[in-house]
């Protein structure tokens, strides 16, 4: 039960992390776009893009309460026992550092130099598409660090101490509903985020048209790549989620 447990765990995970870059590219879609003040002006619309935004508050609150147990226990396992793995523990750390100092960089030339305000094909463009680069590398090389964190980690159960008492936690087990939340948060947005394109599109299909997706890239394009990557992360998740319910219900029999 344990290894169809954890595998939910890491489905959601991954698929979490799909839905942060997807986000990202949701909010370059509408950054200084005239679909911001549509979306405020029109019912379903803010409607829509407000589930979007609950069902982003809710997932992470759900991957950040089921996993704090597992995530402590790792790190306590790799600082103790198995330090062989303390390399991946510092590839997130690392990944984030990488993203903090290179977009300090960008700001640094921003404010010292005209480099962004040149031209789309300059130096300028460059740099933030390293910045976009740098931020899906890094997504992707933490989410592989800690996928194997996570398949190392055979423990079943814990001992944490909690306002001077010790509790013990099945750390998978307490971790399946959570995952169960994040993945039906990620559903949410994904079905909000299919409502909010039709409904924009059907008010102005012209703001899909030309460049003004992330980065200038197509308008289309970009919008398509948000829901294909949320499809996808929606459709590991409930994968994961399955795998889960399953050994869960073997085990109550």
């Amino acid at each position: 039960m344990i290894n169809k447990l954890r595998t939910t765990v890491l489905f959601v995970f991954a698929a979490y992390i799909a839905f942060i870059i997807s986000g990202f590219s949701l909010t370059g879609l509408m950054d200084d776009s005239q679909l911001v003040p549509l979306t405020r002006s029109n019912l379903v619309l803010s409607v829509s893009y407000t589930a979007i935004q609950a069902g982003s508050v809710i997932g992470l609150l759900a991957i950040v309460i089921g996993g704090a147990p597992l995530a402590w226990t790792i790190v306590r396992r790799v600082l103790t026992s198995q330090r062989r793995d303390l390399s991946l523990l510092f590839i997130p750390l690392i990944a984030f550092l990488a993203l903090v100092f290179y977009f300090l960089g960008v700001v640094y030339f921003a404010f010292h130099t005209n480099i962004l305000d040149q031209p789309i094909s300059s130096t300028g463009h460059m740099l933030m598409w390293g910045l976009i680069t740098i931020f899906i590398l890094g997504a992707i090389a933490s989410t592989v660090a800690v996928w194997k964190l996570i398949s190392h980690t055979d423990v079943e159960q814990t001992t944490i101490g909690l306002f001077g008492k010790s509790t013990t936690v099945k750390l998978y087990e307490f971790a399946f509903v959570p995952g169960v939340v994040a993945a039906v948060s990620m559903a949410v947005m994904f079905f909000a985020t299919v409502v909010w394109g039709w409904a924009a599109y059907s008010l102005r299909p012209d703001l899909f048209t030309g460049n003004m997706g992330v980065m200038m890239t197509s308008t289309k394009g970009s919008f398509a790549f948000t829901l294909i990557l949320m499809f996808v992360g929606v459709s590991v998740a409930f994968i994961g989620v399955m795998r889960g319910y399953s050994s869960r219900k073997v085990g109550v029999s």
